[in-house]
C-alpha cells in the first residue's frame, strides 16, 4: 500500500524527497542547465532534491551548487537487463525515503521506473527529445505516472497517449536575471581573427550530423562576407567531413570550431545572429531562449518545438529541415537589413519575459509534484 503522503512527510522531517537522475557527468547540455535551474529554484521548504549522477564532476558540482545532495551510480544500458541496478533503485528508495522519481533519460526511466512500479512511487519523466524510441517508449510511458514534454510538438512522439492526462507540456524556463548579470573579457573576433565588419553566426551545440551543420556550411559559400562560429562538444568523424568540406569549397577560413565552452552567455552576446540548423531530435533547444535573451534573431529549422520557441517572420524565421538553399537566403536577407534583425531580436527578448520564465516553470513542475503525491 502507498504510504500515506502525511506520515511520509512527517518520516522525512516535514520534507519530501525526490529523486532526480542524470546520465551526465562532465557536460552540462540543455537538459542538465534545466535540471540544474528546477533544482535552484524548488521550493526547498517543502521538497529536498536528491541528485543521481553516474559520477562526480562537473554536473555534481553545480547540482550541489543548486542545493541537492548528490548521490553516484552507473546505470547500466537497458539492453542488457541489470537486476543489480533495478536492487540499486530498491535500496535507495527505502534508505533515503524517496517519495517521488523525476527522471530525463531512457536508461534511467526504465531502471526506475520498474522500481517505482513495484514500490508505487510515482515518478515523472522529462521528455526532452523528439526523437521516437518506438517500444522502449511505450514501456517508459507504463512506468511513468506523468509524462513533461518540453514541446507540444513531442506529443506526435506519443500518438497513443494523445487524449491521456498523463502527458502534460511545460516549457523550459529561463533565467533572465543571471544571463543580464553575465559578463566576460573574451573577444571571438579577436581570439579567432575575424574581421571587425564580419557578420558573424553562432551555431551552437554539439557537433553532430543530426545537428545539421553542414547543410550551414552549404549556406555560407556564397555569402562572401559570413563567417560561422560552432560551439559545442565534438565528433570527430563528422567535424572531419565538415573541415573538408570547407576546405573543398573554400570557406576553411570562415568556419571556426571553439570546442566546449563555457561561457555562452558571453559569446551570444558577441554574435549577430544564431542559426540551429537541426536535421532531427530536438525538444525545445535552449540555445534558442538564450539567444533571444541576448537580443539576436534566430534562424531555425522547422524540427521539434523549435517553432514553439521562434515565432516566423517575428523573433527570427523558421525554415525547412535541410534546405540550405532557403536558408542561405534568410541570413543574406538578415546581413542585409540590420533593422530587421534588431527588431527581431528586441521581440525575442520580450518573447522569454512574456513565455519562459523560470519561476513560471518551477512552479507548473512543483504542481505536477503535488498533483501526483495528493497535497496542495
Amino acid at each position: 500500500m502507498k504510504m500515506d503522503i502525511i506520515k511520509r512527510k512527517s518520516i522525512l522531517n516535514k520534507k519530501i524527497n525526490i529523486l532526480y537522475t542524470t546520465s551526465f557527468q562532465n557536460v552540462m547540455g540543455g537538459g542538465q542547465w534545466s535540471l540544474y535551474y528546477l533544482i535552484k529554484y524548488l521550493n526547498k521548504n517543502t521538497f529536498n532534491p536528491i541528485v543521481l549522477c553516474p559520477g562526480d564532476g562537473e554536473v555534481a558540482n553545480k547540482m550541489r551548487e543548486a542545493g541537492a545532495d548528490v548521490i553516484f551510480f552507473k546505470v547500466r544500458r537497458v539492453r542488457h537487463l541489470s537486476l543489480s541496478t533495478i536492487r540499486f533503485f530498491f535500496q535507495i528508495f527505502l534508505e533515503r525515503g524517496i517519495a517521488l522519481v523525476h527522471t530525463d533519460s531512457t536508461t534511467e526511466t526504465f531502471y526506475a521506473g520498474i522500481a517505482a512500479k513495484i514500490r508505487k512511487i510515482p515518478l515523472v519523466w522529462h521528455v526532452r527529445v523528439s526523437e521516437k524510441k518506438m517500444i522502449l517508449d511505450r514501456i517508459l510511458s507504463y512506468f511513468s505516472d506523468k509524462l513533461i514534454l518540453v514541446a507540444h510538438s513531442l506529443t506526435r512522439r506519443f500518438s497513443w497517449l494523445k487524449w491521456s492526462a498523463k502527458l502534460t507540456v511545460i516549457y523550459n524556463g529561463f533565467d533572465l536575471d543571471e544571463f543580464d548579470k553575465s559578463f566576460g573579457l573574451a573577444n571571438l573576433r579577436r581570439e579567432f581573427q575575424i574581421p571587425s565588419d564580419a557578420f558573424l553566426i553562432g551555431c551552437i551545440g554539439r557537433i553532430e550530423e543530426r545537428k545539421g551543420q553542414l547543410k550551414l556550411l552549404e549556406a555560407i559559400v556564397d555569402i562572401n562576407n559570413a563567417y560561422v562560429i560552432f560551439v559545442g562538444d565534438i565528433n570527430p568523424s563528422y567535424q572531419k567531413r565538415l573541415s573538408q568540406y570547407a576546405f573543398e569549397r573554400g570557406i576553411a577560413n570562415r568556419a571556426i570550431f571553439t570546442g566546449h565552452r563555457d561561457n555562452i552567455f558571453e559569446l551570444l552576446k558577441q554574435i549577430d545572429i544564431l542559426v540551429l540548423p537541426s536535421l532531427k531530435g530536438e525538444g525545445l533547444p535552449r540555445v534558442i531562449l538564450e539567444a533571444m535573451a541576448a537580443k539576436k534573431a534566430v534562424i531555425a529549422t522547422d524540427d521539434g518545438g523549435n517553432r514553439e520557441a521562434v515565432v516566423d517572420g517575428v523573433t527570427g524565421f523558421i525554415v525547412p529541415r535541410g534546405d540550405s538553399f532557403l536558408l542561405a537566403a534568410r541570413i543574406s536577407e538578415l546581413i542585409a537589413d540590420r533593422e530587421k534583425r534588431e527588431k527581431m531580436g528586441i521581440e525575442g527578448r520580450k518573447r522569454v519575459e512574456e513565455c519562459f520564465d523560470i519561476k513560471n516553470y518551477v512552479n507548473c513542475v512543483q504542481n505536477v509534484y503535488c498533483e501526483l503525491l495528493k497535497i496542495s
